[in-house]
């Protein structure tokens, strides 16, 4: 009797499961037919999109301000059969090459890099707008890796330039070029470092004082933009360091500072139309190291403030100014020397022919005396600064 009852017990149960699954699957929600789906899919995919509501975009102000001045460089040259790297098998080939370029006047002077167009027998320049012209050169200057090119156009876009003196590390920077012929780019970083100093960029060519980014920058982008959150012009893009040889970029960007870029566009320009003409740096005609801390002690000067001459280049401006071999230096125009780069920072912000006041400390004599020198064009890169 309990074994029947059980039995029972059991298929009952059994039947209220099964029922329990035939109500649910029953009483659940039906699939929509076809029709009907594709009805709501189409309804919402008319739908006008959602406006931006997070507000208005620094970064996008600050490209809209910028990339309109910034231009794809195309050039095309040939091997030469005096080229000592190549063989003769490729005498007269054709090589192309794709660099950047930043407007900086409505009547079409353009600033680029010297490698981007050096050797090239024609430059072609396209605008933002995709309207291109053939450029001419203006002028170069090797030593700076910066070049001066213009096309014969009215009313373009310039570029506004900012003071890079006030750049900090840590703000935005945004980069604008032509990276690997894509056209034109925008990629957006941090300012990384500042006075970027000794970086071999190629044979016999280091670069100084440069501004380092983490915007990424790769081939190409040469001779492009560096901009600020206002879309202020602060640097030229001019080099990468890189995993090797034919590598990209890994976050290890310089650019030329925009207050340096400007002298030596200004420079450029005002030699007049002369190709390949070439600016010299200003020269000053000494050279220098740390003050030795045993003299420093001696004249009771503060750790780390001056240098000392160790030469003076005769006939140079400084021999002419009257300054000696054991003057200390202890500033240029009011700003204060406290290492060697100060040095060569402070005079590459004039030009040959400006007059510099010096401060100096005479061994002999004890006391800081004011000299005045008219700094002179380089004759040779080699010489002392």
């Amino acid at each position: 009797m309990a074994s029947r009852r059980l039995a029972m017990f059991l298929s009952i149960f059994g039947l209220g499961t099964l029922l329990g699954w035939t109500i649910v699957r029953f009483t659940g929600p039906q699939p929509v037919p076809q029709p009907e789906a594709q009805r709501r899919a189409l309804q919402i995919l008319d739908r006008a999109p959602i406006g931006n509501a997070v507000g208005p975009n620094p970064i996008v102000g600050a490209v809209k301000h910028i990339a309109p001045a910034v231009v794809n460089i195309d050039t095309m040259g040939k091997i030469r059969p005096d080229d000592p790297n190549v063989g003769t098998i490729y005498v007269d080939q054709e090589v192309h090459g794709k660099g950047s370029g930043v407007i900086v006047t409505p009547d079409g002077y353009i600033v680029t890099n010297n490698h981007v167009v050096d050797g090239a027998n024609r430059i072609r320049v396209t605008l933002s707008t995709g309207q291109w012209y053939y450029a001419r050169r203006v002028g170069t200057d090797p030593q700076t890796d910066l070049a001066v090119i213009r096309i014969d156009a009215t009313n373009l876009p310039t570029a506004e330039f900012g003071d890079s003196d006030q750049v900090q590390v840590g703000e935005w920077s945004i980069a604008v070029g032509n990276p690997l012929g894509l056209g034109s780019t925008v990629t957006v970083g941090v300012i990384s470092a500042l006075n970027r100093h000794n970086l071999q960029v190629e044979e016999g060519r280091k670069l100084e004082g440069a501004i380092q980014t983490d915007a990424p920058i790769n081939r190409g982008n040469s001779g492009g933009a560096l901009a600020n959150i206002n879309g202020q012009l602060v640097g030229i893009n001019t080099a990468i360091l890189s995993a090797g040889p034919g590598g990209g970029s890994i976050g290890l960007g310089f650019a030329i500072p925009s207050n340096s870029a400007r002298r030596i566009v200004r420079d450029l320009i005002a030699t007049g139309q002369t190709p390949q003409k070439v600016v010299r740096k200003p020269w000053l005609g000494i050279a220098f190291g740390a003050v030795p801390e045993n003299v420093g002690l001696a004249l009771g000067l503060p750790e780390y403030r001056g240098v000392m001459i160790n030469r003076v280049i005769p006939e140079s401006p400084a021999s002419l100014a009257g300054l000696d071999a054991n003057d200390i230096v202890l500033e240029v125009d009011a700003r204060e020397i406290g290492e060697e780069r100060d040095v060569r920072e402070a005079i590459q912000l004039h030009k040959a022919g400006d007059s510099v006041r010096l401060k100096v400390v005479r061994a002999s004599s004890r006391k800081p005396i004011d000299v005045s020198v008219t700094l002179q064009e380089r004759p040779d890169e080699g010489l002392a600064h």
